[in-house]
């Protein structure tokens, strides 16, 4: 007779979590704020604020793209145009017809 496996594998409920991961949750911060993730706030087709942005890779009437900390960001639409801008967050006003993460 074959030998019987008495250890078996947990199952895996999806990716391991990273240590910035678990010390967030842990601490009970917001994930965006640990992880440094973009956040789109669209208002209606005509507003987006976009926060924890890295950079501005593309800027046209029809196509913004940007770069954040782990996916690019390309907005279109027609007469886009960036409102204001600061290291943290932007404004980009238009309309906007897709939002696409790279």
């Amino acid at each position: 007779m074959g030998r019987k496996n008495k250890w078996k594998k947990a199952p895996q409920d999806g990716p391991e979590k990273t240590v910035r991961q678990m010390l967030s949750d842990s601490l009970k911060l917001p994930r965006d704020m640990m992880m440094g993730a973009a956040i789109l706030t669209v208002i209606g087709n005509g507003q987006i604020l976009v926060e924890n942005y890295r950079g501005i890779l593309e800027y046209t009437d029809c196509c913004i793209m940007l770069q954040a900390k782990t996916c690019r960001i390309c907005i279109r639409g027609r007469c886009l145009q960036i409102s204001y801008y600061t290291n943290e967050d932007m404004k980009i006003e238009g309309i906007i017809t897709e939002i696409t993460y790279l």
